[in-house]
């Protein structure tokens, strides 16, 4: 379809606007079989299961490609920095893939689709931004977001001066990430890592309308706890087999996950997706992209 009735129209109702943007993503050019930087090896583990999974010694851990199988993903063209700067339209529209992206890894984890739906559909809502965050440092190219924020200053410039400070703290995360220099697997774990959480804002509003998740609150935390205790563990196995020189860099990865938490989602959505789907909450787009047979 035309990428451009997506990106500028506002007419439709919401469902249908809905509709357009993910045949936008369906549309999109694929790409070859999954990379191995996405995939994840978790075990399945029953709603009922209370007890944590068995973790194997670092030197039977699976290198990269994990066990899962192999998924098509839409391209996220690796533009320059210096054309993207260039057209902010470039920047939104790799956001838009990766996005998609994101959504359709959480979806090929066998660990988090043996959850209920309710769970999934929560988790997906509580944690779509900080895999935004991690997707952007690992993906796409360097970009100063203040090219983003021009843009947004022409909607809103109220809202734009509002969102200044995360932006510089959006900025020093991506910094902070990609000068760790982390590896596949290490990105993949702290995918999971934040995924598999057991506290959510239960004040917060349910912007996706999804009766699904509307109770806010996580309904298996022995199950989704164990998940991200295997997940924590084997990153502390693989760093101390990976980087024995490196004693405290364990610690460093997870003192950067409240940086990834602190950074709004309203934030994210006014700087790459608001000329996209206008004031619909993205959150709601995200449940239907993830309950969609396409995905």
């Amino acid at each position: 379809m035309n990428k451009d009735a997506v990106q500028h129209e506002r007419g439709p109702r919401n469902s249908t606007l809905r509709r357009q943007m993910a045949l936008y993503f369906q549309d999109s050019e694929p790409s070859p079989p999954i990379p191995s930087v996405l995939d994840l090896a978790l075990p399945k583990i029953s709603s009922t299961t209370s007890s944590p999974p068995r973790i194997e010694a670092p030197s039977q851990l699976p290198p990269p490609p994990f066990v899962y199988p192999p998924t098509a993903f839409p391209k996220i063209p690796l533009t320059p920095p210096s054309i993207l700067l260039a057209n902010t339209e470039t920047v939104c529209e790799s956001a838009a893939r990766l996005l998609f992206m994101n959504v359709k890894w959480a979806k090929n984890v066998p660990a988090f689709t043996s959850l209920s739906i309710k769970d999934q559909m929560l988790l997906i809502e509580e944690s779509w931004g900080e895999l935004f965050v991690l997707g952007a440092a690992q993906f796409l190219p360097p970009m100063e977001l203040t090219q983003l924020l021009c843009a947004a200053a022409t909607r809103d410039m109220h809202k734009a001066r509002s969102i200044v400070p995360e932006i510089t703290n959006f900025q020093e995360t991506l910094f902070k990430l990609r000068n760790l220099q982390l590896d596949a697997h290490e990105y993949a774990c702290l995918r999971a890592i934040v995924l598999f959480k057991t506290a959510v804002d239960s004040n917060s509003n349910n912007s996706s309308g999804d009766s699904e998740s509307s109770g806010r609150s996580v309904r298996d935390v022995a199950a989704v706890a164990a998940l991200q205790d295997h997940t924590q563990l084997t990153l502390s196995k693989y760093i101390s087999a990976q980087h024995p020189t490196q004693p405290f860099r364990f610690g460093k990865l997870l003192l950067l996950l409240p940086a990834l938490r602190a950074i709004s989602t309203d934030t994210i959505e006014e700087l790459f997706f608001r000329d996209t789907i206008g004031h619909i909450p993205i959150e709601r787009i995200i449940c239907d992209m993830y309950k969609s047979n396409e995905l």
